[in-house]
This record gives structure tokens, C-alpha cells and sequence, in this order.
């Protein structure tokens, strides 16, 4: 564009122009900052209410759960509410889980359960817990997995949490 160009661009298109990326600045800027401007930790992303306005980074992981051989189900609307939609959050029972937040960030799955409410650690998942004759494995994409709660959430991984009788 030539100078002449650009000088023949009404000023009004250039404040609403100026406008419109500073309003888009500020959803980013408050999506990443608490109240007293601090940079908000990877748990309190994953907890605080989101727009898709405000989504920047956006994958699904797949995640199962077996207690003694049987399936449980993952509740469809994990995260969702009437005036909320978490960071991480379901949509239906498949056990999709949608991780669309302001920023990139290595969600995990202790961020997931703690959105859903639940408990899961190496010792527990949800009511069941490690015992003399019972043990919780994680494996994600058919390897087994020793972060457990620390599992971080990518893209495409199929996540299986299993609470079983040793062996």
C-alpha cells in the first residue's frame, strides 16, 4: 500500500480498528491474570470460566476408567454450567476431554479431576484406594505411565486408568 493509500482510510476505521485489538488484548490479558495482576498457575486456568473467545489453545485427550474390570462412565457437562465453561471440560459421556483455554499450558490430569470435583492420585481414584490386594495403573497409548496425577493431557493420547487386583 502507498502512503496516499493509507492517508485515504477514514480516521474513524483506524480508532475502531485500535479499539477492536485492544478489547481482544484485554480478554487475553484478563483470561492469565488474578485480580492483583498475577500470572494465574495451570490449576486456576484450568478452574476459571472461559469463552471461546478466549481459547487459544485447544486438543482432546481420551480417558477411561476401569475399577475391577468394569467401566466407568465419565459424566457428560464436567466443567460446564449455565454460566461456565471450565478450561477442561466434557461435552458428553465418552470420555472426551476437551482442554480449550486463553493459553497454552501442560494440563494434567489431577486439573481434570479437580474441575470434575473427584479424587485420583496414586493411591485413589475416585472411591476405590490402593490396598494390600489392589493397585491403580495408568497407561497412556497402551505404556504404562507412572506420573498418575501428573499425567500431562496431549493431543489424541488415550488414557486408561485401571484399579485392579495385583498380580
Amino acid at each position: 500500500m502507498s502512503n496516499n493509500s493509507l492517508k485515504s482510510i477514514p480516521t474513524s476505521w483506524w480508532v475502531g480498528g485500535a479499539v477492536a485489538v485492544a478489547v481482544t488484548l484485554l480478554i487475553g490479558g484478563l483470561a492469565f491474570l488474578d485480580s492483583s495482576g498475577e500470572t494465574k498457575s495451570t490449576r486456576e486456568v484450568a478452574l476459571a470460566c472461559t469463552t471461546d473467545l478466549a481459547t487459544r489453545f485447544h486438543i482432546h485427550s481420551q480417558l477411561k476408567i476401569v475399577i475391577n474390570g468394569e467401566s466407568r462412565d465419565i459424566p457428560a457437562d464436567i466443567g460446564i454450567s449455565p454460566t461456565c465453561m471450565n478450561s477442561l471440560h466434557t461435552h458428553d459421556t465418552s470420555g472426551e476431554i476437551h482442554v480449550e483455554s486463553p493459553q497454552k499450558r501442560d494440563f494434567t490430569l489431577a486439573d481434570f479431576f479437580a474441575v470434575w470435583g473427584k479424587s485420583f492420585t496414586k493411591d485413589q481414584i475416585l472411591d476405590s484406594t490402593v490396598d494390600d490386594r489392589h493397585v491403580i495403573r495408568v497407561t497412556v497409548n497402551g505404556n504404562e505411565a507412572q506420573e498418575y496425577e501428573n499425567t500431562v493431557l496431549r493431543d489424541e493420547d488415550q488414557i486408561v486408568i485401571s484399579y485392579e487386583e495385583k498380580k
